[in-house]
């Protein structure tokens, strides 16, 4: 019923398969695994349970289980349990996700829905998100039948719907910070703003505005010599699609021995009969030569994102209970 119904869990879910359980050396399986607009995987562990027994314990394994998951995996995973072929299944991720999805983020959402909710479950998801910035909330719901209908009364009880907000605010201040204290890469949630002649795109994470960066100085003429120049020539990988092959399947083909994971293959840039493929541009290590990228556009400008530890973005031109006894 809840997978017909996932809009009143959040209108930013797609159920990506129900009782999925593709764990080596496991039978467990989550309920519902769905994906958010950011790209996120989401648990959703269901209890009929007036105390929800040990759900918040079992979501954990199971978010951690889950963390491993390739962007291919999921595709696969949604075209095996909808029935549908992977393009099919391509488009309806892209369709949701604010941002092309290059690799899925190691953290997982948790939600957790049940009849009611036991002192010891909610003491320990407040704790959870407390001090270790996990994205646990919980879902008290109850259906009701009323004549040949089902009504689901669903009431979110953590985090209250008006601390959401500020406890996500939360959250990603103490990653940024634990990030920039540890001197690692994290879950970068820096967004740039992107200006290419008289339109600016805002918001952008680190890797669609690079992303869009090579592809706007490409089309506004600069040489595939000068952007290679600024991006790390050594990244470039040329592949030669035949006739109705994919770029994807082109590279798979030509370097077998290489992972296909996390390459950008929709840049959009060729010749003759080579395509060009990178790795996308992610941590300090693939920072790009902003100066430098400025020099090469020409009519480029540069600008800082606000309040950012990256280098400067390069920007371009009557009812009864009907729970089952």
């Amino acid at each position: 019923m809840l997978r017909q119904r996932i809009e009143i869990l959040g209108d930013d879910l797609l159920v990506v398969a129900e009782e999925y359980g593709l764990f080596e050396d496991s039978r467990r399986r989550v309920d519902l695994l769905a994906l958010d607009r950011k790209g996120t995987l989401v648990v959703i562990e269901l209890k009929r349970t007036d105390d929800g027994g040990h759900m918040e314990l079992q979501s954990l394994r199971y978010a951690a289980m889950v963390s491993t998951m390739t962007v291919g995996h999921l595709v696969s995973t949604y075209a095996d349990a909808n029935g549908v072929d992977v393009q099919e299944a391509r488009s309806a991720i892209a369709g949701l996700v604010e941002e092309p999805l290059d690799e899925l983020p190691d953290h997982v959402r948790i939600i957790l829905v049940s009849a009611d909710f036991s002192t010891e479950i909610t003491s320990t998801v407040i704790w959870l998100n407390g001090t270790y910035n996990t994205d646990i909330s919980c879902y008290r719901i109850v259906p009701y039948r009323l004549g040949a209908e089902v009504l689901l009364d669903l009431q979110q009880i953590i985090p209250l719907p008006e601390a959401k907000d500020f406890q996500i605010q939360q959250r990603q201040k103490g990653a940024a910070t634990a990030a920039v204290r540890s001197g690692q890469g994290g879950r970068d949630y820096t967004r740039y703003d992107l200006t290419i002649e008289e339109q600016t795109l805002t918001r952008m994470s680190k890797q669609a505005a690079v992303k869009t960066a090579i592809q706007e100085l490409h089309r506004a003429g600069v040489s595939l010599a000068q952007i290679k120049s600024v991006t790390q020539e050594n990244r470039w990988v040329a592949v030669h699609p035949a006739v109705g092959e994919t770029v994807e399947d082109a590279f798979r083909r030509e370097y077998p021995s290489r992972s296909p994971n996390h390459l950008w293959y929709d840049l959009g840039i060729s010749e003759g009969d080579t395509t060009w493929v990178i790795p996308r541009f992610g941590g300090p290590a693939h920072r790009t030569n902003t100066r430098r990228a400025c020099w090469a556009g020409r009519a480029t400008t540069c600008a800082s994102p606000p309040t950012s530890r990256y280098p400067p973005a390069t920007t371009v031109p009557n009812a009864t209970s009907a729970w089952p006894s």
